[in-house]
Order: C-alpha cells, then structure tokens, then sequence
C-alpha cells in the first residue's frame, strides 16, 4: 500500500473515491491519510453482486447451480447469479460514475480504490473491449491502474502495478 501511496502522491491527487464494501472503505481511507484526502464514498462503485453465488467455492456453485454456471461461462457478460447481477448491469451502474467523476475534475488526477470487478470494466472500457473479456485482465489486490482520460482518447499508462 505504501508504494502505491508513494506513486500516488507524485500523481497529485485531487480526489479520492471509493466503493462502500468495507474492503475497499477500509483500503481508501488508509490510502486518503496518507493522500491528505477524505475519500469520497460512492456505492456504484461496488462490486459486482453475486446473489446466492455469494462467498462460495467454485466446487460448491458446480453441485447447487450447474446451469447458472454454465450459462455463466459461455456469457461471463450476461450472465446473473440467483439474486445477483451480471457484469453489464454492474458496468450500467459504475461506468456512469466514472464518467461523472472525469467531468467533475478537468484537468485533475483522482484515484478510485474499487474491487477487481469494476477495475476490469473501467480498463475494458478504456481499451474499448466487450466485457466477455474482462476475466483477461489480472487484477491483485492493491493493484494500480493509471489511466488517462483525453478528451478525444483513453490512454492506460499502467495496468495491475
């Protein structure tokens, strides 16, 4: 985290935002001391929710929910787990978030601490790809992507560092 508040604070970070899940409060507001920055709380920028599928291994959603997850491997974008929501509904809900917060700071650098989900479908849509192909994207824990939003162009300048 220290590395990551290090690069961050060359970048000059105006702004700081942050999903409400816990992990990421939690991850934002260690990140926001050493920023000097109150993060910015914003519940779209959750991740994706799972419904049923919730917190279980991948054995477990095999044996209860063969044709959900079947579904959800040949339409990994539309697919919906009991209860949940699929990527392009969660895409629907955050993307327009990020679009608001670049038009809130012209010329400015912010940071958004969110989960591995939603840094794959803002980065699929920085590099203009369908979101079948998020899951090829690697997303770590504390990872850093650095993207520059042009007026006419997206640039990612850094991806999973």
């Amino acid at each position: 985290m220290e590395e990551v508040a290090g690069r961050l604070i060359e970048e000059k970070i105006a702004a700081l935002y942050t999903s409400d899940l816990s992990r990421t409060l939690h991850s934002s507001e260690i990140l926001g001391r050493m920023l000097h920055l109150t993060p910015i709380v914003s519940p779209p920028l959750r991740e994706k929710s799972f419904g049923k599928w919730e917190g279980l291994p991948q054995a477990e959603l095999l044996r209860r929910f063969p044709d959900e997850w079947s579904d959800w491997l040949a339409n990994p974008a539309d697919a919906k787990p009991t209860g949940g929501e699929s990527v392009r509904e969660m895409a629907s809900r955050a993307l327009p978030v990020v679009a608001q917060i670049i038009k809130n700071h012209p010329g400015e650098r912010v940071a958004i601490v969110a989960h591995g989900g939603v840094n794959r479908v803002i980065l699929c849509h920085a590099l203009g790809l369908e979101l079948h192909y998020m899951e090829r994207i690697a997303q770590r824990h504390a990872a850093l992507n650095i993207i520059e939003f042009l007026e006419e162009d997206v640039v990612v300048q850094l991806l999973n560092g």
